[in-house]
């Protein structure tokens, strides 16, 4: 447009338009090239207008596509995958075609199995039974927390491995109870260091010996003060934190240890008993001893040692079943496969096949619909099975006091005799029971309801069916008794112990309401057997009969029952009768 209404030119500069393009295809280069330089690689010949390899006429090499990755020979890529490894392979497609093997630990042999084709993993119940339980028992639990290894939950097909394992290749060495997807399972290699780790520290707390080729220890300078060392490449190093005034020149050629050399340092540092922030780190800085004494005058002496007495010493030998892979870090959640009751056990003379095991277990799981015969036996305790939940239930059948649901023409066709007269509660004899126990004393009598334990059929033994043993639970051990004869993990543990232990603040009305009436936590009354071996051991001063919680129960709601019950001791709290 224009004033005088002819058409105005417009300017037009095309002859610029190549030298912007030139301009800016070199800034565009030289980006790239400063990328690839950063990167640590040559820059891309493709791009950049240089020499191109040819594979055959016309058609660059693939290698050119690939920023130089060909001339470093692949080292770049083998490190990164070196430190990241990736599966693309199923967990357990070993396993589903029943692939396992065997090692041994001092002539101990125990079966692994494999994961993502190659990796070979060992089952932690087992490990814990044939070769670990012995260190554990007496060790104190300072010395797993020295340690950090993690176990991961079994697949189905896992778990249907290690239960043929057990039933065909060890007649039931590993335990009567089937595996389910609760097990765990910790890398081989873990094991095989546990264990070492385990011995030395047994060595050295249990047994009282030590010398100069052990893989930790102590050394004291000129008979006074006292260093730990871990031995990291056939070398002893000691912690950087116990020479502060040197700090700042030793740091120059200080080190770092971690993984196992670590462990085998904390545990110095805990029989030593040195605050723990000074090495809860997964590294600690260390200094070669060699370096250290070039820092102490000439003369001083430097000898190997082990004090007599530490922080931490060894527990009583009769402890039991305080393991159960408490010594690794498990996994967050729980197992995603739906798990089968722990309370199935395994019969003495065996299971012919895992039919018959998946009978038994179905036994044991709850029932949709109850039948008469449980529901008479709920009636006699006083119980309506309309109001109450599946968990109540579910506890019950696991106490024994309602008999699990049988399939039709399945289990009962499978299950051998004296394990139908299990299930089935022996009501002639609960009923004499609860005559006996009749007269209590009425100054003695629980205040709340409790459920009854049958009578289990009794099996020729040398050893006693019921007796009181010391458990390891949420880092306390206390006294416990078990359910089942001869069944020594399934546990029970009185109130006022439970009390006393965990809450001895709490009055025992406070505590038996919360849990019976709030939470709907089942507490039981033991049977004949139970409650002799409890008045034996005075566990009935304050209350006879005394009332009974499982310590799967006490596991699984822990955190709300610490949650209540400090919200009640906040408040003034009333008077209550002691508990001894």
């Amino acid at each position: 447009m224009s004033a005088n209404g002819s058409p105005m030119p417009v300017k037009e500069e095309r002859h610029d338009e190549a030298e912007i393009n030139d301009l800016a295809r070199k800034i565009k280069e030289a980006n790239k090239a400063k990328l690839a330089q950063t990167a640590g690689l040559p820059p891309n010949p493709m791009a950049g207008g240089g020499p191109v390899a040819m594979a055959r006429p016309g058609q660059p090499a693939i290698q050119q596509f690939f920023n130089g990755a060909a001339s470093t020979n692949g080292t770049a890529a083998a490190g990164k995958a070196g430190d990241a490894p990736q599966h693309d392979k199923p967990v357990d497609e070993e396993s589903k075609k029943g692939k396992f093997g065997w090692f041994d630990i001092e002539k101990v042999f125990l079966p692994f199995i494999f994961r993502y084709t190659t990796e070979k993993y060992t089952s932690v119940r087992m490990v814990e039974r044939r070769l670990l339980n012995r260190y554990l028992q007496v060790l104190p639990p300072e010395v797993n927390s020295c340690t950090c290894i993690r176990s991961y939950y079994i697949t189905d097909a896992e778990s249907k491995l290690l239960n043929e394992i057990n039933l065909k290749h060890t007649d039931c060495t590993f335990g009567k109870e089937a595996f389910t997807s609760k097990d765990l399972v910790v890398k081989l290699r873990d094991t095989r260091e546990f264990h070492k780790f385990l011995d030395l520290c047994h060595k050295k707390l249990v047994l009282k010996k030590s010398n100069a080729s052990d893989r930790c220890g102590f050394f004291r300078i000129n008979g006074e003060s006292v260093v730990p060392y871990t031995v990291k490449e056939g070398v002893k190093y000691v912690p950087l934190f116990y020479f502060e005034g040197e700090t700042d020149h030793l740091k120059l050629k200080s080190e770092s240890v971690e993984g196992w050399d670590l462990a085998y340092l904390k545990f110095c540092c805990k029989v030593q008993g040195i605050r723990n922030e000074l090495f809860a780190n997964d590294t600690c800085k260390v200094v070669a001893l060699d370096e250290i004494k070039g820092h102490f005058p000439a003369g001083t002496t430097f000898e190997d040692y082990w004090p007599a007495k530490g922080s931490i010493e060894p527990v009583p030998s009769s402890r039991h079943g305080v393991s159960a892979g408490n010594w690794t870090q498990k996994p967050a959640g729980q197992p995603s496969a739906k798990p089968i009751q722990s309370a199935v056990q395994m019969q003495p003379n065996g299971l012919q096949n895992l039919n018959q095991l998946s009978a038994l277990n179905a036994a044991y799981r709850l029932p949709q619909q109850l039948t008469a015969a449980q529901l008479q036996q709920l009636s006699l305790q006083g119980l309506q099975g309309s109001q109450m939940t599946g968990q109540q239930l579910q506890q019950l059948i696991r106490a024994g006091l309602v008999a699990g649901q049988q399939q039709p023409g399945q289990v009962r066709q499978q299950q051998p005799g004296a394990y139908r007269q299990q299930l089935g509660v022996d009501m002639a004899a609960l009923q004499r029971q609860q005559q006996r126990q009749a007269p209590a004393a009425a100054n003695k009598a629980f205040p709340g309801k409790l459920t009854q334990i049958k009578e289990f059929p009794m099996e020729k033994s040398n050893q006693p069916p019921y007796k009181l043993q010391k458990a390891l639970i949420d880092q306390k051990i206390v006294p416990c008794i078990n359910v089942r004869p001869y069944v020594f993990h399934d546990l029970m543990m009185t109130l006022p112990d439970f009390v006393k232990h965990f809450f001895p603040d709490l009055p025992l009305e406070k505590s038996r309401e919360m849990l019976q009436e709030i939470l709907k936590v089942v507490l039981y009354k033991g049977n004949t057997g139970h409650q002799e071996i409890l008045r034996q051991e005075g566990k009935c001063q304050l209350y006879d009969p005394v009332p009974l919680v499982l310590v799967k129960d006490i596991m699984t709601y822990m955190p709300q029952i610490k949650y209540m019950f400090s919200s009640i001791t906040s408040e003034p709290a009333n008077k209550r009768p002691r508990v001894n």
